[in-house]
């Protein structure tokens, strides 16, 4: 990294290349990887360069609570997204901001000083695209709202391209899981990252001119902690009948909220939600395992395999059977 990380335990943080076991499932094929283990927990940074921009995946597991603190003389202009868990940041020029799971706006910071404030027995999940100014600039006919954004920016000032983060959609997810699942090796990886990073991009653009998020989500703070528990229980469960109804009943939260709550933060009703993460993790196990096709439509929640590979061909646009063998 650039810029170092300070802790308020223990100074500023050293790192390695060799990644921590308990985040060795986010470790992602030909990444860079620097990880930094102590009293605190563990951290795994991950970078994916390419021409115009860097990707870094981010992984953080605490024991104890923590402030980390990023310092650094260069400026940074960001694509900031929340994956998993929210928590609260502090930027110089950009004040206090809540960090949503599932939220991302764009930053710029003439110089580096952040603060986060994480808590213990979860895994946070970030990914940061730092961009060049010249990719923002040549967007800037096609997409006036970067207007005043570059204006800013040429000006030496922090600003974000949002007033309020901005939802992430189910094609925004489906773009990141496409770079950090990246098949390619050699040249064709780094092109195929670059190409993806510019989809994106263009995506959140189009999101933010035409259908941009107005308002914050007001929850109080207990109960966004038992939307997060609905989802993790969603997702640890989807070879289960989780239906919005035993969701509420089993975090303890009414259904009018669960369900107001995951149109707020992740822009999608339940079933939506819970569709899309099956659908994900039946890629994952296609590419990744030797499982049986009907073994996978079972581990994903599915009565039969015809069932499965009708639903997957909706969603993906090709059968499970022909995305494995393209695979291989």
């Amino acid at each position: 990294m650039n810029t170092p990380l300070l802790s308020n335990g223990v100074g500023e943080l050293s790192y390695s290349d060799a990644v921590p076991v308990p985040l060795l499932a986010y470790q992602v094929k030909e990444a860079i990887p620097l990880a930094a283990s102590g009293d605190f927990g563990d951290f795994l940074f991950q970078e994916i360069p390419t021409p115009e921009a860097v990707v870094w995946y981010n992984n953080y597991l605490l024991i104890q609570s923590g402030h980390f603190k990023n310092t650094g003389r260069y400026p940074k202009l960001e694509l900031q997204f929340c994956m998993n868990n929210s928590f609260n940041y502090h930027g110089e020029g950009i004040g206090k901001r809540n960090l949503r799971d599932g939220s991302f706006n764009m930053v710029y910071v003439p110089v580096v000083n952040s603060e986060i404030v994480l808590r213990p027995g979860r895994i946070y999940t970030t990914l940061d695209i730092y961009l060049t100014p010249i990719v923002i600039q040549r967007l800037e006919l096609l997409y006036p709202v970067l207007e005043t954004f570059l204006g800013q920016i040429s000006r030496g000032e922090a600003v974000t391209l949002c007033p309020i983060n901005q939802l992430m959609t189910i094609s925004m997810h489906d773009i990141i899981d496409n770079i950090l699942d990246n098949v390619h090796t050699d040249g064709r990886y780094t092109l195929y990252v670059a190409t993806k990073v510019n989809e994106l991009l263009l995506t959140i653009l189009d999101r933010v001119t035409h259908h941009p998020k107005l308002t914050e989500v007001y929850f109080r703070e207990e109960e966004l902690q038992l939307i997060y528990e609905a989802k993790d229980l969603l997702l640890a469960n989807l070879d289960k009948p989780m239906t919005l109804a035993l969701l509420s009943k089993a975090v303890g939260l009414n259904k009018n909220k669960l369900k107001s709550g995951f149109l707020q933060l992740y822009d999608c009703t339940v079933t939506s939600f819970r569709l899309h993460a099956r659908m994900k993790e039946a890629k994952f196990l296609l590419r990744t395992t030797k499982d049986s096709i009907e073994r996978i439509a079972f581990d994903t929640g599915y009565a039969n395999a015809q069932h499965f590979s009708k639903v997957y061909q909706v969603y993906y646009g090709n059968t499970p059977a022909r995305y494995r063998k393209d695979m291989e």
